[in-house]
């Protein structure tokens, strides 16, 4: 037994959050792009790359979510 497809307005939300999750990804990416042009430890600039590269993978997750569900 399967379920029945999503209606369009079920996915609403989830289109929302998705968005509003990507925003803030965006500003940790950003807020990490800019620390690059901070006189870092090498260590604080390794961190810094760490979150840089996470929040990349972040944004690609959720774009292959939205591409799923919204293409």
């Amino acid at each position: 037994m399967s379920a029945a497809p999503a209606r369009s307005e079920d996915l609403d939300p989830l289109k929302k959050w998705l968005h509003d999750v990507n925003n803030r990804v965006g500003a940790i990416l950003a807020t990490a792009e800019l620390l690059q042009l901070e006189s870092l430890s090498p260590q604080a600039a390794t961190r810094r790359q760490v979150i840089e590269d996470q929040a990349v993978e972040m944004r690609e997750i959720l774009r292959a979510i939205s591409d799923h569900y919204f293409s």
